[in-house]
């Protein structure tokens, strides 16, 4: 189980119970709390205390953007206690605003592409001209409603477990003595990335986009101290960016970057996952303000699964302690070695994954030498220095940074970094009456039936298992957006458990609920299994949810991947299960709404993924029983799709191991279909014909709507007779709409 920094929320009552704890699970005020001795680069000089000594007044606690901006406008000494998740992406009146807000003078991505690819504009000068102008101005204009001013003598410190903020840009400009702790930021996205023809990326094609915003940013500041916090990407990072001009458009830049001359500063127990371009340690090789400056203490930190800058270092004295790194198959280097640096790194503990190797730790960027000291690679004593060196043989580094770290404290031996916990206060799911559990599946196994579980917003890296006893449950996201919420995995059939065998198709589900009665609201589930990561799979199939309940809804949920997303299905083969999926999304490519329950999609938006093939894929596989007349119902719904006209199939019958009682039933009814559906949108599956199957169309509309011998139409008689609550009511008079 993997976890991105969450919150959750159980109660046994028709309100929502939330229990917000203290600032520091231990007890203490972490407002209050300074730096320690010794503790890293900012405890130099005079140390840093942040606003520990702020008096009443200058307390704030805030939820929102508006009062956290206000907040840090205080210039007196102050404590910030941000409270709950605070989305910088909104007005002052907290509503929501797109990346449509904030485009000015005509700016449109789709038209900045056609401008400036390389095709038409080249590759030897940078964008001009109104569109990147347009560009410009938007960025900025996004800019000043996220970016959030720090100014000196200031503690921002997250209260309690989930904390964070959304989409913001925390600056330390100008300012010093400053605290920042246990917040998680979150997707700190810029909406008008610029395309650079001319940066390129070790190892990667030419060109790179360039975004403005960083989660926190450094710049003229001293004496800062940012501690147990959690950096993500999440729900949108840098590994699932679209492709342009054949760089990932990236819509984020640092996590945390120190530059333009800061100085003293320690960046401890902090969680960096699931980005690109991570920690920069100074501006440029010609600097003249970072030079003498840049002294930065990197401890006790997990960096898992990005991509370079862990740190990438220019100019500093940077030491680089007992951090704990997990690289996986879009490493390009950690420790980045650049003009007039000096890292000394120590004791650090390593575990390399799908594909990443200990010979891209290291790269030099311009520098001369860099010292290591006490490395393991799962757990064996290694020198990610010395293996930089017989790959690179042209571009050595010397083995000897030229000082010694003494502002050391908690310096211990790598091989107890193996399991270094790190990160802002992990998730906490309140049972009303009985306690707090870290993970959704804690809290649905502590739950009694009718149980209500609250998920805040987050990604929550867990395989969940709702079983048959947990009749009426209720899981729901707090927000109301389902984006803001997501329960992933991914495994496919084909992943190998810990024993040599595969998952299989039901196994690998993100999500498996069994219970009569439940109910999911506002949130999603995703499968994340990426088929062009993992060659070596070929049993692709990779289930977001396996739903075998009766009486189950499924209201504003999205559901997420590739191949057989949505298994639809029922506990028995003699057994009927009746599922209704009301405003719900729902994306994938190959059969990715199969098995054999009864069930509607009500105003659904259904994606059909582009594969780049023909055919693309097919939308439906319902493996119906003969003896039950109702099998999958879709209607008043949508389908969209960017694959190439006539690509895609409405459904094929499964008849799952040759079951010749399994005959697939789907209406598809009063629904927007794309161009990309075939003339003739069912075909057979596995030697069974699909005109034995019974598929039917009735009043479709769209570019991929018609008729004919291969598309079979309800009357209007018929149609009278597929309706939702024909499909649902069932021998008890189900009624959920």
């Amino acid at each position: 189980m993997r976890l991105t920094r969450c919150a959750l929320v159980l109660s046994t009552m028709s309100a929502v119970v939330i229990a917000v704890p203290t600032a520091n699970a231990s007890g203490g005020d972490l407002g209050r709390q300074v730096l320690p001795a010794g503790d890293g680069w900012a405890a130099g000089g005079t140390g840093t205390t942040g606003g520990s000594a702020a008096t009443a007044e200058h307390v704030h606690t805030v939820r929102s953007r508006a009062e956290l901006a206000a907040a840090l406008a205080d210039t007196a000494p102050k404590i910030v206690y941000v409270a709950g998740v605070v989305d910088a992406n909104t007005d002052d009146a907290g509503n929501p605003l797109r990346c449509e807000d904030f485009a000015v003078d005509g700016y449109t991505r789709d038209a900045y592409l056609a401008a400036y690819d390389p095709a038409v504009w080249g590759r030897d000068q940078d964008p001009s001209g109104p569109l990147e102008d347009a560009r410009a101005a938007s960025a900025a204009k996004q800019g000043a409603t996220i970016g959030l001013p720090v100014t000196s003598n200031t503690t921002v410190v997250g209260l309690g477990r989930g904390a964070g903020i959304t989409g913001g840009s925390l600056r330390i400009h100008g300012a010093d003595n400053v605290i920042v702790r246990n917040l998680t930021f979150r997707d700190t996205a810029d909406c008008f990335p610029r395309w650079d023809p001319n940066d390129n990326s070790p190892g990667q094609a030419p060109g790179n986009w360039n975004s403005l915003y960083d989660s926190v940013s450094l710049q003229r500041a001293t004496h800062v101290w940012v501690d147990g916090n959690t950096f993500t990407d999440q729900p949108n990072p840098d590994s699932a960016a679209p492709v342009h001009f054949g760089r990932p458009y990236q819509v984020h830049d640092g996590q945390l970057d120190i530059t333009t001359g800061s100085d003293l500063v320690t960046a401890s127990r902090n969680v960096f996952a699931d980005h690109s371009k991570t920690m920069l340690i100074g501006s440029s090789n010609t600097s003249t303000t970072d030079p003498g400056k840049l002294r930065v203490s990197v401890h006790h930190n997990v960096f898992r699964d990005v991509g370079e800058r862990a740190p990438r270092v220019r100019f500093g004295q940077v030491h680089v302690y007992n951090n704990l790194y997990e690289p996986r198959d879009h490493h390009v280097y950690s420790w980045g070695v650049g003009v007039n640096s000096a890292i000394y790194a120590q004791d650090n503990y390593f575990r390399f994954r799908d594909g990443a190797k200990p010979e891209q730790a290291v790269y030099n960027w311009g520098g001369t030498a860099m010292t290591e000291r006490g490395t393991l690679v799962d757990g064996r004593p290694t020198s990610l220095l010395a293996a930089f060196n017989t790959a690179n043989p042209t571009t050595p580094l010397g083995t000897d940074a030229g000082w010694t770290p003494t502002l050391n404290r908690g310096l211990e031996p790598a091989h107890r970094i193996a399991h270094l916990r790190a990160g802002a206060q992990p998730p906490g799911v309140a049972v009303h009456g009985v306690g707090t559990f870290a993970t959704v599946q804690s809290a649905i196994d502590a739950a009694p039936a009718g149980a209500v579980i609250t998920l805040q917003p987050g990604v929550y890296h867990e395989v969940i298992t709702v079983p048959a006893s947990k009749t009426g449950l209720v899981l729901r996201g707090s927000t109301g957006r389902a984006s803001d919420v997501v329960v992933d995995y991914d495994n496919a059939s084909g992943t190998k458990k810990p024993d040599g065998s595969t998952y299989g198709t039901t196994g690998s589900a993100t999500a498996t609920l069994a219970a009569n009665d439940f109910t999911a609201r506002d949130l999603t589930f995703r499968n994340s299994f990426d088929r062009a990561k993992h060659p070596e799979i070929t049993a692709t199939q990779a289930v977001a949810v396996k739903a075998t309940g009766d009486r189950m809804l499924f209201d504003r949920v999205t559901f997420l991947g590739h191949q057989d997303t949505l298994y639809a299905d029922s506990p028995a083969v003699g057994t009927r299960a009746r599922q209704y999926y009301r405003n719900c999304s729902i994306s994938g490519d190959v059969d990715f709404l199969f098995g054999r329950a009864t069930a509607v999609f009500d105003r659904a938006t259904i994606t059909a993924l582009d594969r780049g093939g023909d055919p693309n894929g097919y939308l439906t596989a319902a493996s119906t029983r003969r003896d039950n007349p109702f099998g999958f119902l879709i209607i008043n719904s949508t389908v969209v799709s960017g694959a190439k006209a006539r690509t895609y199939y409405l459904g094929r019958p499964w008849h799952p191991g040759g079951d010749v009682d399994a005959i697939a039933q789907v209406v598809v009814r009063d629904t927007v279909l794309p161009a990309a559906v075939k003339t003739a949108p069912w075909t057979d599956m596995s030697g069974f014909s699909w005109r034995d199957a019974r598929f039917a169309e009735y009043r479709n509309t769209g570019p991929g709507a018609g008729t004919g011998t291969d598309r079979p139409q309800l009357s209007a008689t018929d149609a009278a007779r597929y309706t939702v609550r024909a499909y649902l009511a069932g021998t008890d008079g189900w009624n959920p709409s």
